[in-house]
């Protein structure tokens, strides 16, 4: 073996042996609140499709009909011919829908942080970012050059600090973080950006569609430029950045994420605008998912610590190696649900992460715990 190769898999090796190997489930089929891995229905908490739209059969009607007039796929890049109406019509109604003057739809999450970071900071600025930054985030930051510091996760006391230290064009953070499940003060934030005048970006991937009125977020009163995803509450892929005109502008002209890259299907657009439609009234969805995970916190909280004020529960597992444990005794029981370790997590603080939808029941969450109690009685 090459010795370049032999480098890699020693890398890998060491990951593994530390409990922290990766591993790829084959899903053949969901089915509701089920996933089929390998054969066997289990009960998902680890999926983002939190409004249940990523297995609506009206949506995946609509889809077909869509692929079978327009095609599979645009054939290249936005600023070639791969801009639809419908990718227009898109930017514009979200836009509206969140509250911004504009918006840029993009391929993933992780490409629009990346793209959007890079592009607009350089290594003549300094940002402030909280400490749990999504890792596309981080990247898009280390992309961008720029001076950065990193304040304690959701301290909005120790980003003032910085704030009073050094001049900052920009903090970045979210609105509801993907591993802990819990916000920052946006009351706080926004005094702090009126008093210090930095640009305020605010991923809100997880919140969007679920949380604030109408799900249109927790951040508005405080965002100048928000991330959303179309791959979570919306049920589809892509993802979209919401912000002044003059950073849309920005990213068309400098943004090689979005530049230098085929565009999304030519019929995207049309379905970004159904899901719209449906996400914008899904106030029952909201409502069931807000009891949902009232009452998970209580059935839950008997047999690990519970973080997490939403529809996203970090149950602390400790170890890495434990938490694995506790997963694999779970699927075994028919319950799948994901341990988040390093460096998804800082090292040493392993989790188990339940993310519950609308189509989970107090039912769905009595069997997780059942399943848990079980595995716990077998573990000691």
């Amino acid at each position: 073996m090459h010795p370049f190769l032999i480098r890699l898999r020693a890398d890998v090796e060491a990951r593994r042996a530390a409990g922290l190997g990766r591993e790829l489930l084959a899903v053949s089929e969901r089915r509701g609140a089920h996933a089929v891995v390998e054969g066997q229905a289990l009960l998902d908490f680890s999926s983002n499709d939190f409004l249940g739209l990523g297995q609506d059969r009206a949506m995946a009607e609509h889809l077909a009909g869509l692929c079978r007039n327009q095609g599979c796929g645009s054939g290249s890049s936005r600023l070639v011919t791969g801009t639809s109406a419908s990718a227009l019509a898109a930017e514009k109604a979200l836009a509206a829908h969140f509250g911004y003057e504009s918006c840029l739809i993009l391929g993933s999450g992780f490409l629009a942080n990346l793209t959007l970071l890079a592009t607009l900071f350089s290594d003549k600025d300094t940002l402030a970012l909280d400490k749990r930054a999504h890792a596309s985030t981080m990247a898009g930051v280390r992309h961008s050059r720029a001076a950065f510091h990193t304040f304690r996760h959701n301290r909005l006391s120790h980003l003032e600090k910085i704030l009073r230290a050094q001049p900052v064009q920009a903090v970045l953070t979210e609105s509801l973080f993907s591993m802990d499940g819990d916000s920052p003060d946006f009351e706080v934030l926004r005094r702090l950006k009126e008093e210090f005048g930095f640009l305020c970006v605010v991923d809100e991937a997880h919140a969007f569609g679920v949380l604030g009125d109408g799900g249109r977020g927790l951040a508005r009163d405080a965002a100048d430029v928000a991330v959303g995803t179309l791959g979570k509450a919306f049920g589809l892929f892509g993802a979209f950045v919401l912000c002044p005109e003059a950073v849309r502008d920005h990213l068309v002209h400098f943004g090689q994420g979005f530049i230098y890259t085929t565009a999304l299907p030519p019929w995207h657009g049309d379905m970004v605008a159904a899901m719209l439609e449906r996400v914008a009234p899904a106030h029952e969805a909201r409502a069931h998912l807000k009891e949902l995970g009232d009452a998970a916190r209580k059935i839950l909280g008997d047999l690990l610590p519970v973080r997490g004020a939403a529809h996203i529960l970090a149950l602390e597992a400790g170890d890495e190696a434990r938490s694995v444990r506790l997963a694999a005794a779970l699927r075994r029981r028919g319950v799948l649900v994901f341990a988040a370790r390093y460096p998804t997590v800082p090292l040493g603080q392993a989790i188990l992460r339940v993310n519950l939808t609308s189509l989970h029941t107090r039912r769905h969450v009595e069997t997780l715990r059942d399943a848990l109690a079980a595995t716990q009685r077998e573990e000691s």
